[in-house]
């Protein structure tokens, strides 16, 4: 259960921090 959890955390930061770099790529920081 623990695993499966920390799996699905790590998986969403990565669909969520992509985004987010990318744009504070496009923001200039």
């Amino acid at each position: 259960m623990t695993v499966s959890k920390d799996k699905i955390g790590f998986i969403g930061l990565g669909i969520m921090g992509a985004p987010m770099a990318d744009n504070l790529i496009k923001a200039g920081f």
